[in-house]
């Protein structure tokens, strides 16, 4: 794990320096900046849940962005082949991507924080815990598109393939509590286990259930083993 951390260092510092990342980081808090003006001094409602839900939604187009670069810019490249002969192990290397991106994200998501003081002290009656608990839910929702992200730039050496990929994904755990008006009652009760938005709208309330914590981290678990399986599938067929 302690060189998860430190390619997660590395590739954050890195990303820090980019002006590619900071096009992304500065479109994304335009976006919910405007977002945040529109719903309290507009419309006139100063909540949190709303502000979550908008970001989720960014989540799905900025994340993306993020990742898509992490694993198919270097074999694109042709610098992830001579990372691969280094003493390290591949799991290092998808956990550092992936840690890496989160720190990216985590840094985004800190600026809410300017809205939260904003609504605390103008607003009135603050539901502190559904707030904690919306935070969290952003955060693991977050880190399991990161983990879709990482799994798709594993797949191709094509940046924007790797941004499609990841995109489709994780639209369509968004999309699906949508679809679920449309099914019948018995496929309902199947796919809305899926549903990330059914999912996250428990923690925005302030409800913490254990199955939708486990629920992310496990699918998130899962697409960083495919990530790291692919790669080695990979490497394998290049030894041969």
């Amino acid at each position: 794990m302690r060189q998860s951390w430190v390619i997660a260092r590395k590739e954050f510092q890195l990303a820090l320096r980019s002006i590619s990342s900071y096009i992304v980081y500065l479109s994304f808090l335009v976006i919910m900046g405007s977002f945040f003006g529109t719903t309290i001094f507009k419309i006139g409602l100063a909540e949190m849940r709303g502000i979550f839900g908008f970001i989720h939604i960014l989540l799905i187009f900025f994340v993306p962005a993020i990742t898509m670069g992490s694993i198919a810019k270097e074999k694109q490249s042709g610098t992830f082949e001579l990372i691969s002969t280094l003493p390290l192990r591949l799991s290092s290397i998808v956990w550092g991507k992936a840690l890496s991106a989160f720190l990216q994200i985590l840094l985004l998501i800190s600026f809410s924080l300017v809205y939260l003081a904003i609504i605390s002290i103008f607003g009135e009656g603050l539901d502190w815990g559904a707030v904690l608990s919306g935070y969290l839910g952003i955060l693991l929702v977050a880190f399991t598109h990161i983990a879709i992200g990482i799994f798709a730039s594993s797949l191709p050496s094509n940046q924007v393939m790797a941004f499609i990929i990841a995109f489709a994904i994780s639209a369509a755990f968004y999309v699906l509590r949508f679809l679920l008006v449309l099914l019948p009652l018995p496929l309902v009760r199947v796919l809305q286990y899926f549903s990330f938005e059914h999912r996250l709208a428990n923690c925005m309330k302030g409800v913490l259930d254990l199955r939708d914590l486990l629920f992310f981290l496990g699918l998130a678990l899962l697409f960083i083993f495919l990530a790291e399986f692919n790669l080695q599938a990979k490497n394998m067929k290049q030894e041969r």
